[in-house]
C-alpha cells in the first residue's frame, strides 16, 4: 500500500516556474494498493501523473476509482510544478519526469 499525497502550488497560475522552494498545499490524499506489482516512488508518481491525465476509457477498474477521488473536489489533472508524495518521498513534477525533492 502505497500514501499519496498531492500538493499542489499555492499561487496556481504560475506552477510551471514552481521549484522545490515554492510553498504548496495538500490537494488530495489516498492509499494507493499496489497496482499489478511492487513500485517505488517516481513509478507511483509517474502513475498518478497517469492516472490524472488519461481519458477513463484508458483506465482500469482500480485506476478509474483513484481518478474519481481526484476529481471529485474539482482538482485538474497533475502538471508541471505539482508534487507527489509517495510513503513520505516527494517527487516534483517538471517538464519531463521527476525530480526527487527534500520536501514539499
Amino acid at each position: 500500500m502505497n500514501n499519496i499525497k498531492i500538493h499542489r502550488p499555492v499561487n496556481s497560475r504560475f506552477s510551471f516556474e514552481a521549484d522545490e522552494n515554492t510553498e504548496r498545499k495538500i490537494v488530495f490524499e489516498y492509499s494507493l494498493p499496489v497496482i499489478k506489482k511492487e513500485r517505488f516512488g517516481d513509478e507511483v508518481a509517474e502513475l498518478m501523473f497517469h492516472i490524472t491525465n488519461a481519458p477513463e476509457e484508458m483506465l482500469s477498474e482500480e485506476e478509474l476509482e483513484v481518478a474519481n477521488a481526484f476529481r471529485a473536489p474539482r482538482n485538474y489533472s497533475l502538471s508541471t510544478g505539482d508534487v507527489v508524495e509517495v510513503d513520505g518521498e516527494h517527487f516534483l513534477c517538471e517538464s519531463f519526469g521527476w525530480k526527487k525533492i527534500d520536501n514539499a
